[in-house]
């Protein structure tokens, strides 16, 4: 709209960071509201399919796991007769090895691969189930298109293009990270202002007792982030907020005048070494520039991981990643089942019956926001280090 463009081209010659964010919060908030179930209300074809976008953190994947659990309940939907969840990072070659000359994969494979492994289905059950995938009351949600990106195996991308061809379904994706064309897009932006209210007064009412006047913690967070008009926009983001409520009942901020993203992470970053340091029952007694000394090692380590997962445009981090992070630090390999305590690193267990050995696992960042601030953090050091 004309009006939009007013707005963009405000932002173009804008130059104050705050001035920005307000701008940009402007332009994100020229959206129609849909309720979920209203969903494929424009859809023209027979075949339901929306592809739903949004930002790291802003709630992808928990929108997922909320329309399953609203079809499960029979809220919404009931034309389905299945609705499956699939995290589209599994689709890894070590999950879904290449098969034989003539074998390939079926939308049937996948479902027995990520649910029925481990579940003793009896033929008879699995049979009713391969049934169920030749009629049209199967709903998929296929969640991260752009963790895949271009590291989708490719024997397996004639079973995406299946999928999308062929399925009612609903993709998610973060902007830009999508090459696959659709009719209806929608946008998840976030929490609403009301909506940060509320969830920071239910945050703190949930560890009111663990916390001194947890009560009126809540309304000082909400003056604050209100006061920093940068942090107030990202707040919107439910990862962002979840977060700055765990620190913020964990540290004091009544002194601090504004806070980017680079300082809400560092803070959080400050906040888990020093959780860390407590289970391994040492002193946090420091100040946090001496916790991040005592915890230069790991953090270095989860540097140079991340950076090399960027690199490799992956955010899977297979065992050979991990060797060459552990070569090129001289972190030990000794003190990497520690080092996932810390909470920022996850292994992923691609089967009940796998390794137990964790350096030999594929591992993953908590959030990929927490891999890209990582890896910023790896080339701020190589660029700070680099001869002049």
């Amino acid at each position: 709209t004309k009006e939009q463009q007013v707005k963009e081209k405000k932002l173009r010659y804008t130059k104050q960071s705050d001035a920005i964010n307000g701008i940009f919060e402007e332009i994100c908030g020229t959206k129609t509201p849909l309720d979920v179930k209203d969903i494929f209300q424009n859809c023209k074809d027979k075949s339901k399919q929306a592809l739903v976008l949004g930002r790291a953190g802003i709630g992808k994947s928990t929108f997922c796991r909320y329309v399953a659990n609203q079809w499960a309940n029979d809220v919404i939907w009931p034309q389905y007769k299945l609705v499956i969840l699939l995290p589209l990072r599994n689709l890894t070659e070590d999950r879904y090895p290449k098969l034989p000359p003539g074998s390939r994969y079926s939308s049937y494979s996948l479902v027995e691969t990520e649910y029925l492994f481990d579940h003793g289905f009896l033929e008879k059950d699995r049979q009713l189930l391969k049934e169920q995938f030749s009629k049209t009351d199967v709903l998929w949600l296929l969640d991260g298109y752009d963790e895949i990106g271009q590291n989708l195996p490719a024997h397996l991308k004639g079973l995406i293009e299946h999928l999308h061809k062929n399925t009612h379904h609903i993709l998610t994706s973060r902007p830009y990270f999508y090459t696959l064309s659709y009719s209806v897009q929608l946008e998840i932006t976030g929490f609403t202002d009301d909506n940060i209210a509320k969830y920071v007064t239910r945050f703190f009412d949930q560890i009111e007792d663990q916390l001194q006047d947890a009560s009126s913690e809540d309304q000082k967070l909400l003056t604050f982030l209100k006061l920093n008009r940068s942090i107030w926009g990202v707040a919107h983001i439910p990862i962002n907020l979840e977060l700055i409520c765990s620190v913020w009942s964990n540290a004091d901020w009544s002194e601090t005048k504004t806070l980017t993203m680079t300082g809400l992470y560092d803070n959080i970053t400050e906040w888990l070494c020093r959780r860390y340091m407590t289970r391994q029952n040492k002193t946090i007694q420091m100040s946090k520039d001496d916790i991040i000394k005592h915890s230069h090692n790991e953090l270095t380590f989860l540097e140079t991981l991340a950076f090399k997962g960027m690199e490799n445009n992956t955010i899977i981090l297979r065992p050979k990643l991990l060797q060459e992070a552990f070569t090129e630090t001289g972190y030990s390999s000794s003190g990497f089942v520690d080092l996932l305590h810390i909470g920022i690193l996850k292994s992923l267990m691609e089967t009940p019956t796998g390794t137990q050995i964790e350096v030999e696992k594929k591992h993953y960042f908590v959030h990929l926001s927490f891999q890209e601030y990582f890896a910023a953090r790896y080339l701020v050091t190589a660029l700070n280090e680099a001869p002049t």
